[in-house]
């Protein structure tokens, strides 16, 4: 049985630690922040693009890694006969993975590519799993029936402090958004099985402090 190996992208939250310890490749997404562009995780650190994003006059923008960039890691991974998990973002929110399936499809190697349906730790625990199960020796199939077990009981739950991003990418009006900064209008969002929406909106952080409250 061939070895699997596990790549991602770089919109996952793991941890340095995490990554090394399970020997995961990470492939780097580009951010465009107000024309100038960044390697996500390589010349902007997540606590760098916070402090950027708040300061650019435009929503910063991401670009997928090319399927080249893909076939290349893939191609690498499998020249000794491994054959590679690809797990990435859901397609509802970017590109990434169907450039990953482009690449599969012309890499020289046995490459499997799902989408997670999540983003961010959301994400990780898949990502997690999958590398835990293919250092035990797993098999592709054993691996996948389990990632569909982890994305049915997983759900990502946001909280929007701050709604001038949702100004500056066009989801909300500026006059709404005026009014919404005035009367300190929170929202929280929900992303379960690829679709994002909202679950409640109410004034001040009690809204979100009552609902993790509610929650837990």
């Amino acid at each position: 049985m061939a070895n699997i190996k596990i790549v991602t992208d770089s919109s996952v939250q793991l941890t340095p630690e995490e990554i090394s310890q399970h020997n995961i490749t990470v492939v780097p997404l580009t951010i465009m922040i107000d024309n100038t562009v960044y390697i996500d995780g390589e010349t902007i650190t997540r606590d760098d693009f916070m402090d950027e994003m708040a300061a650019a006059q435009n929503l910063p923008k991401t670009s997928q890694p090319a399927v080249g960039t893909f076939a290349d890691v893939f191609d690498k991974l499998t020249a000794d006969g491994s054959e590679v998990l690809a797990i990435h973002m859901t397609e509802t929110i970017s590109g990434t993975v169907n450039s990953s399936r482009q690449a599969a499809q012309i890499a020289k190697g046995k490459v499997t590519v799902i989408d997670s349906q999540f983003t961010d730790r959301a994400m990780a625990f898949q990502v997690l799993v999958a590398a835990e199960m293919a250092e035990a020796g797993k098999d592709m199939k054993t691996i996948l029936d389990k990632l569909e077990q982890v994305r049915d009981n997983t759900t990502l739950v946001l909280g929007v402090t701050n709604l001038d991003n949702l100004v500056k990418g066009g989801r909300l009006s500026r006059v709404s958004g005026l009014i919404s900064s005035f009367l300190n209008i929170k929202v929280i969002l929900q992303l379960q099985n690829g679709e994002l929406k909202a679950l409640r909106k109410g004034r001040g952080m009690k809204t979100i402090n009552n609902f993790i409250a509610e929650t837990i």
